[in-house]
């Protein structure tokens, strides 16, 4: 049975704007730090963008997508998918909704997992309509 596709966006900026603010702020100190280093121009470039690609989830929307391939979340740096195949665990998380592919808690899962943001206004009603995917692929949320 092919359950419908689900699809969502999530802004930081309306459902966290303090936690936004406060990675804009941090990111624009940390590049100011970078800068005041001296060093070549194309290294102080890369070392800002890594910074504040690591706050990216604070400061810029996700479009994500569940469907019957697998899950999605599409950010500034482009699109990251995992196919239900490599996924061994789904759990609701402060903020999300975490797939990975170990099927316990593992260190690994801040990288190897994905964390599908959900807007808090509609948090339950996305996690009923993503339950029919995970129980199809043997996860619960």
């Amino acid at each position: 049975m092919n359950d419908a596709a689900l699809e969502w966006r999530v802004n930081p900026w309306r459902e966290r704007p303090g936690a936004s603010v406060a990675a804009a702020a941090g990111g624009l100190g940390a590049c100011l730090l970078v800068l005041s280093l001296g060093e070549p121009p194309l290294f102080s470039t890369a070392l800002c963008l890594a910074v504040l690609g690591a706050l990216s989830p604070l400061l810029s929307p996700a479009e994500c997508r569940v469907d019957d391939e697998g899950v999605s979340r599409r950010g500034p740096f482009g699109r990251e998918r995992r196919a239900w195949r490599e996924l061994r665990r789904a759990q609701a998380a402060r903020g999300g909704l975490l797939v990975s592919p170990y099927a316990t808690s593992h260190w690994l899962d801040a990288t190897r997992g994905l964390l599908l943001p959900l807007p808090r206004r509609d948090r339950d009603a996305l996690l009923a309509g993503i339950e029919p995917h995970l129980e199809r692929h043997g996860l619960h949320a």
